[in-house]
C-alpha cells in the first residue's frame, strides 16, 4: 500500500506499507524549544480528546475559542492541578498538557499565536509561527494498527540512535534489531517470539522504527514467523520529503 501523509512538520511522507502489518490510523508527536518556550504536543486523529474530561480529567472545566480552521479547548481540572490545550481541526487535533493551571486568556492568546496549526485529511501541520525565535527539533508520524506500531522519523534526527554496525539490506534501506523495554512479567511473555524485537529500518531520508503488538499488549501472537517478517519488512519504506 502506498500512502502520503503529512508530517507536523509540514513535510510530505511517501509510505510503502505492507498489507501484512495491518491498516494504520495516524498520529504524531512534536517538540519545540525556544525562549520561554518548551512544548510538546501530540496529534491524533479529530475527536479523541473528548476522552479528556470523560476518562482523563474527569469533570473538567471546558472552555472554547474559534480560530481560522480550528478551534483551541482548554480542559482544566477542576482542583486545578492539571490541564490540557487542544488545537481541534476538522481531520486532526493536536494536544499539550501544562501540569498544573491552564494559562489565563492572555496567555492562552500568546501560546496559540505561538504557532500556527493546519490542518488537511492527509495530516496536520503545527509549526512555530517564526522559526527565528522558536525550534521544532523532534518531529515523529506514528502509525497505529491492531497488530503494529510505526514510528518514522527524519534520518537526520534519528541516525545518532542507530547501531554502529552494519545491518541487513533490504530493499527500503538498513535493518536493525533491538531490544523493547519492557518490565519482566511482560518480557516473559514475549521472549523468544517475534515480540521481543523492534525493528530499525534506516532508509535515505527516514528511520522507520516498527513493533509488533502481542500477548505483552493483551493481544495474540502474530501469526507471521521469522522469514515472512523479513519478507513484509523488505516491502517497507518511506521518504521523508520531496
Amino acid at each position: 500500500m502506498d500512502v502520503t501523509r503529512v508530517a507536523p512538520s509540514g513535510e510530505t511522507v511517501d509510505l510503502r506499507l505492507p498489507a501484512a502489518f495491518g491498516d494504520y490510523r495516524w498520529y504524531g508527536n512534536t517538540r519545540f524549544a525556544g525562549p520561554r518556550v518548551a512544548r510538546q504536543f501530540f496529534l491524533a486523529p479529530a475527536g479523541e480528546h473528548r476522552a479528556i474530561p470523560t476518562n482523563i480529567l474527569p469533570g473538567a472545566r471546558e472552555s472554547r475559542r474559534t480560530f481560522r480552521g480550528y478551534d483551541a479547548v482548554v480542559f482544566e481540572a477542576a482542583d486545578r492541578s492539571d490541564a490540557a490545550l487542544v488545537l481541534a481541526g476538522p481531520y486532526h487535533e493536536a494536544t499539550t498538557w501544562f501540569g498544573g493551571p491552564a494559562p489565563d486568556a492572555d496567555g492562552l492568546s500568546r501560546l496559540v499565536n505561538t504557532f500556527s496549526f493546519v490542518d488537511s485529511p492527509s495530516g496536520a501541520t503545527l509549526r512555530p509561527a517564526s522559526d527565528l525565535l522558536v525550534q521544532q527539533p523532534d518531529v515523529t508520524l506514528i502509525g497505529r494498527s491492531a497488530g503494529s506500531i510505526l514510528m518514522v522519523r527524519r534520518s537526520a534526527e534519528a541516525l545518532p540512535t542507530l547501531p554502529d554496525w552494519a545491518g541487513l539490506r533490504l530493499s527500503g534501506g538498513e535493518l536493525w534489531r533491538g531490544e523493547r523495554v519492557l518490565d519482566p512479567a511482560q518480557a516473559a511473555l514475549v521472549e523468544g517470539t517475534p515480540h521481543q524485537w523492534r525493528y530499525l529500518l534506516a532508509g535515505e531520508s527516514a528511520v522507520m522504527d516498527l513493533v509488533l503488538l502481542g500477548p505483552e499488549s493483551g493481544r495474540p501472537p502474530t501469526p507471521l514467523d521469522e522469514e515472512q517478517i523479513i519478507a513484509a519488512l523488505d516491502l517497507l519504506g518511506a521518504r521523508w520529503g520531496r
